[in-house]
């Protein structure tokens, strides 16, 4: 059986970010007129189906970014595939403090939901979903983002050895 489609997958996951109100909300975009554009709008100028560092020069925004890796793992004497899909949610600085009512950066509130999203769901037929890394990292003095990394697998097709 053939693996998923990787660009369906992601596009998936996007999908979910960009229809959860509170993640569109935090990302605070200067590209969304809350008001009157569809969160979709979002996609490609705020939410990225691959890993991109934004043009610092133009704009200081909120970006959410994920790739998808694919292993493969032995277990019950089959070979399955295992995905572990990162995402970064990546401020500049002069955006990364929030309403006081949030009492957490943007990064942070916007991880914290991230996880509440995705952590323990099943897509595609997969195991839940877990969340095994969460760190924050300083991508230059500008920028800076906290990665997440969940894994699952799918359970549904063993994968052939090759």
């Amino acid at each position: 059986m053939p693996m998923i489609d990787v660009s369906k997958y992601k596009m998936e996951l996007l999908s979910d970010i960009y229809n959860t109100p509170m993640i569109v909300e935090a990302l605070d975009s200067q590209q969304l007129d809350v008001l009157n554009d569809e969160p979709d709008t979002l996609m490609y100028q705020n939410l990225f189906p691959f890993m991109r560092v934004p043009d610092t020069q133009n704009k200081a925004d909120t970006y959410i970014l994920l790739s998808v890796d694919i292993d493969k793992i032995n277990r019950n004497n089959k070979t399955y595939a295992l995905y572990q899909t990162t995402i970064w949610v990546l401020a500049h600085v002069d955006r990364m403090q929030m309403a006081e009512q949030y009492q957490a950066t943007r990064v942070d509130y916007i991880a914290t939901e991230l996880d509440n999203l995705f952590d323990g769901q099943r897509k595609f037929g997969f195991s839940e979903f877990e969340l095994i890394s969460n760190r924050e990292i300083l991508l230059n003095e500008k920028y800076l983002y906290r990665e997440l990394i969940f894994v699952c697998n799918d359970l549904r097709h063993p994968v052939t050895p090759i």
